[in-house]
């Protein structure tokens, strides 16, 4: 989803989301020193569905990939980018 796209379903300032987006990525390149790196992770049927008796899906935008970070719980259509992904979840830390 473009910058302005998300900004505006968010109802967010673009100078706002941009400022804070380049200060949590400017902190972690400082701490880090180097690109952020990916941990292999699983993906799990979402227990909702399965509640609701919905089978997951794989087909791209048909379903949900979830995504639970401190606290703090994302939802994506599958196949998001993933580097989408990687920076939010930077932007976020």
């Amino acid at each position: 989803m473009p910058q302005k796209d998300f900004v505006e379903r968010h109802d967010v300032s673009f100078n706002t989301f941009q400022y804070w987006l380049y200060r949590k990525t400017k902190k972690l390149r400082s701490e880090s020193g180097s690109e952020q790196k990916f941990l292999p992770v699983e993906l799990v049927a979402s227990p909702a569905l399965l509640a609701r008796g919905e089978p997951p899906s794989v087909e791209r935008g048909t379903g949900l990939v979830e995504l639970e970070l401190s606290g703090i719980r994302l939802r994506f259509e599958t196949g998001t980018s993933p580097r989408y992904v990687a920076d939010l979840v930077g932007a976020l830390r």
